[in-house]
């Protein structure tokens, strides 16, 4: 036999056995996707932030997207003690009532949970949970887990999961009012909300300035005297305190209002850039 045709017939055969083996691979998945059960698709936010000093709640949301009749959530807890880098055992802590209606509609449910309803039943070695959240200590977290109880009695695990953070007294969400001076462009104004994050006892992390979007981030430290030091992260230009054209402002806050007062500046191209930001509680409703 010719080499030519020794190689068409290896080639052939190749092309055969890879072509038996796709068929086959098609057939499985085809009875495997026929065959699957599927459904029970539900999300939540990956944080609440819990802050003692304002409320002894949470609100936590849950978005039951479209599909196969879900008769109810199940939300399992188990909580986390960093001192002792310790975790309690995990308990059950309510259910969220979809009695299959999200066979027509995604679903978006919310429920609110007490600290005596999060604490409850749950242990740990060396740690006692407070029953007051004021005395819980600031960084242990809750973190809550989901499962679907679907309309065949199957449950179903959510990747979801929501950590319920025990936050400093500064936390929480505020309207951003910011002035922003150009050196070449007129003074602009913008409103945002921010959400400001817990990092220690007196520390919360949140965007900066009008960015964010690319992990520009602040952190802000509030003093003993009320005067705030900051850090900003992930910004391409030095950020300093105050504005260098009125030595008399600088940031703090006003522990009667609540008001974060911060005022910074960077140095860019054809001069400084000054921002004035307040920032507002937004008092739960």
């Amino acid at each position: 036999m010719r080499l030519y045709e020794t190689k068409v017939i290896k080639g052939t055969l190749l092309l055969a056995i890879f072509a038996m083996l796709f068929s086959s691979c098609l057939k499985d998945d085809d009875l495997m996707t026929a065959d699957a059960k599927t459904g029970g698709l539900v999300e939540s936010a990956s944080l609440v932030q819990l802050v003692p000093k304002k409320s002894n709640s949470v609100d936590v949301e849950l978005k039951v997207y479209l599909g196969p009749a879900i008769q109810e959530v199940k939300v399992y807890k188990q909580f986390y003690h960093i001192a002792t880098d310790e975790a309690s055992n995990v308990e059950l802590l309510g259910s969220f009532s979809v009695s299959g209606q999200n066979l027509n509609d995604t679903l978006l449910l919310s429920q609110t949970f007490t600290w005596e309803q999060l604490k409850q039943g749950l242990t740990l070695d060396s740690y006692t949970l407070p029953d007051d959240p004021l005395n819980a200590d600031i960084g242990d977290y809750f973190m809550l887990k989901y499962v679907s109880v679907m309309d065949d009695g199957r449950e179903v695990t959510s990747n979801s999961q929501t950590e319920v953070l025990v936050a400093n007294s500064f936390s929480g969400y505020y309207l951003s009012s910011i002035t922003y001076i150009h050196p070449n462009f007129p003074t602009r104004e913008y409103q945002l909300i921010k959400e400001l994050i817990t990092e220690s006892g007196n520390t919360c992390s949140t965007n900066f300035a009008v960015w964010g979007s690319y992990g520009e981030t602040i952190y802000l430290t509030i003093n003993p005297d009320n005067s705030i030091t900051f850090n900003v992260f992930g910004f391409d230009y030095i950020v300093e305190e105050g504005d260098p054209n009125n030595p008399l402002v600088y940031s703090h806050y006003d522990p009667v209002t609540d008001f974060i007062y911060l005022n910074y500046h960077y140095l860019a191209p054809g001069g400084y850039r000054v921002f004035y930001e307040v920032l507002e509680p937004i008092t739960k409703k």
